[in-house]
């Protein structure tokens, strides 16, 4: 028989959409589909670097749900990021009314960053509770962007939380993060799924997770916000769907409409995970070989 091989899990970039990671993690413990390593970008390497500290997916579950019903969500202010049926000045409201002033233009002369990285700081704290690389039962692969070079970086020892910082801060809402030389942002500037991390050698079984923006058909853009943040979506999109092909299993999920900042909609989320897991663990199976040695195994031969 050849040598085993081991199964390298790429989690993809996605805010909120990001928590179908918990599902597919789930599955996979319940049907003995193990990773040898992670490698996870944004979203994708906060829950890669909790998964490789327990080692438990319905953990990470519990931790996620009391940070939502915690008084620190309410405290960065993730509730006003979500969409309501009442038209009061919300989030995106007054970040509209700002734009179209010369306040807005202050600010973004002078500032880098909407929120600061001591409240992210702190939500990762309450996430993740181990502050090293080498204190992981797995190994992780965290991938950032350096905006002064232009290249994707991925990182692997050291400070785990700065590093998760890195990968996870979102160009505008929170600002860069020095990294020895480098000024790091998210991951997914440059590496929406980092497929290629988690393939640390030719005999690496590779399972992809991309999240990709629903591209909806618009009836018009009206504004030049609207224009950017279209954009993005499109090139977000056919980065992640391109990445994702090159993993052994491809698993592309479509959060049905779900939006980047609805966090409160875990359970829907992590049902999306679960239930588009069980449809390719089939072809896992057959591919790793597992099905067959689970059989033998079940009759006592080797």
């Amino acid at each position: 028989m050849g040598k085993k091989k081991k199964i390298g899990i790429a989690l993809g970039e996605g805010g909120a959409r990001g928590l179908v990671h918990i599902g597919i993690l789930q599955i996979f413990k319940e049907e003995n589909i193990e990773s040898d390593i992670i490698a996870g970008t944004s979203i994708g390497a906060i829950i890669g670097a909790m998964y490789c500290e327990t080692l438990d997916p319905y953990e990470i579950e519990v931790r996620f749900k009391e940070f939502i019903q915690s008084d620190l969500y309410r405290e960065v202010g993730f509730p006003m990021l979500t969409k309501t049926e009442k038209r009061e000045a919300n989030f995106w409201d007054q970040i509209y009314s700002k734009v179209k002033g010369t306040i807005a233009l202050t600010l973004a002369h002078t500032k880098v960053s909407l929120l600061e990285n001591d409240h992210f700081s702190k939500i990762l704290e309450q996430l993740i509770h181990v502050d090293d690389f080498n204190e992981l039962e797995r190994p992780l692969m965290a991938i950032a962007t350096d905006l002064l070079r232009g290249m994707e970086v991925p990182l692997c020892v050291g400070d785990l939380k700065k590093a998760v910082l890195a990968s996870a801060s979102i160009p505008g809402f929170f600002p860069p993060v020095p990294y020895g030389d480098h000024l790091l942002s998210d991951g997914a500037i440059s590496c929406p799924v980092p497929v290629k991390y988690a393939a640390l050698s030719n005999n690496n079984f590779t399972i992809g997770v991309g999240v990709p923006p629903n591209l909806k058909k618009l009836q018009d853009i009206e504004n030049a916000i609207e224009l950017i943040i279209r954009a993005e979506e499109i090139n977000m999109f056919h980065l992640t769907s391109e990445m994702v092909k090159k993993a052994h299993v491809p698993i592309i999920i479509d959060t049905q409409g779900i939006e980047w900042n609805e966090f409160h909609k875990i359970d829907e989320l992590i049902a999306i995970g679960r239930r588009r897991a069980k449809d390719v663990v089939p072809k896992i199976k057959k591919q790793l070989g597992l099905a067959r040695s689970f059989f033998f195994k079940t009759l006592g031969l080797k």
